[in-house]
């Protein structure tokens, strides 16, 4: 099925406009659905943890064959326009590729894959075929760190290293391809070089810090070094560098500005199709996807179970939380990214201008 882009651009203003009207507390309008495929994963990277701190590896995995995971995706598709698929790690799942062979046909206007990328490449045909963008995780080059971090071996940094040369040879990918960098105690210094090495090759780079659970790590706080490389990031972005979330998102995650959370902008689902209400971090089941004729029945279910919806601390400093909250909370956060998604292409019709103009003149 062709995705609808115009009407999922009409309906993503709808939800977003009712977002800011509702203040958090109207109809869940998700504009984002993350679906976990499965929760198994070889890696045993060290800042893996779900909102109560255990790692995804550890939890009962409820990953289900390729045909219900497609039945879970279409309920997911009723509600919404953009669903990322993550784990875990997605290709654990036996028949991740049937899944992603089959995404298509729903239709979804948009869909990310994020991967370890360890052995992706195999993947990589019908990745390139399904999926708008491919996020990979890529937290330092010094291969003897990566490869005690993610515990599978000797080479594991290179196995990665090799997938990314070959995902981005690939001619007529459908994929954007962008780098997630988890920034912790260890590999502050590290992340100078991934980010040369995104810019290199035309990748986004997006970083968040590690979190214990809902909380930044402790010796992130007040950390110097940490602080520098969000500024660093600031100037980049700036300049119009291919980095993930305003200048405004970027000094919220350096300084671990508190924010109210928006969780109704999105809507998390377990491998078996079990809804997380209010959230992911929160772990409550508000019912499953399969079995509720509409998002209203799931939150009312929550809040029946569960109670409404907690005014938390200062936590969550995660990519899609912040975002969401800088939107729908502070507005026009929105515009200086829009300057700076604008910079480049002025630059080059400048460029385009100026060897115009010398091509033309005697």
């Amino acid at each position: 099925m062709k995705p609808d882009t115009g009407r999922a651009v009409r309906k993503t203003v709808i939800n977003s406009f009712a977002h800011l009207i509702s203040r958090g507390n109207g109809p869940w309008r998700p504009l984002l659905s993350v679906y976990y495929l499965t929760y198994s994963c070889k890696f045993r990277c060290p800042y893996c943890a779900d909102g109560n701190g255990r790692p995804f590896y550890s939890l009962a995995d409820k990953a289900i064959p390729a045909p219900e995971a497609l039945r879970v995706l279409g309920a997911i598709r009723r509600h919404c326009d953009f669903v990322v698929l993550t784990g875990g790690e997605p290709f654990q799942h036996p028949e991740a590729d049937a899944v992603l062979a089959g995404i298509s046909a729903l239709g979804f206007a948009g869909v990310t894959v994020t991967t370890n990328g360890h052995g992706i490449i195999p993947h990589l045909p019908v990745l390139a075929a399904s999926v708008d963008d491919l996020v990979v995780s890529l937290d330092t080059l010094d291969a003897q760190k990566a490869d005690s971090w993610f515990g599978v071996g000797p080479g594991a940094l290179d196995n990665i290293l090799e997938g990314l040369q070959a995902a981005a040879r690939i001619k007529n990918a459908r994929y954007k391809i962008t780098i997630s960098s988890v920034a912790t105690p260890e590999n502050i210094e590290d992340l100078y070089e991934v980010h040369a090495f995104c810019k290199a090759r035309g990748f986004a780079l997006a970083v968040c810090p590690q979190l214990r659970g809902v909380k930044a790590h402790a010796d992130l706080l007040g950390n110097p070094g940490y602080r520098r490389f969000y500024d660093f990031l600031i100037r980049e972005k700036k300049q119009g560098g291919n980095i993930f979330g305003s200048p405004g998102y970027l000094a919220s995650m350096r300084d671990f500005a508190p924010f109210r959370c928006r969780p109704f902008t999105m809507l998390t689902v377990a491998p078996d199709g079990s809804v997380f209400y209010p959230c992911l971090e929160r772990g409550n089941n508000a019912g499953n996807i399969l079995s509720v004729q509409s998002l209203g029945e799931l939150k009312r279910n929550g809040h029946r179970l569960h109670g409404p919806p907690p005014r938390c601390e200062n936590q969550c400093h995660s990519a899609c939380a912040l975002s969401f909250a800088l939107i729908f909370n502070k507005p026009w956060t929105v515009l200086p990214e829009l300057a700076c998604r604008a910079r480049p292409a002025l630059k080059v019709r400048r460029a385009k201008e100026t060897v115009g103009k010398a091509i033309e003149a005697p």
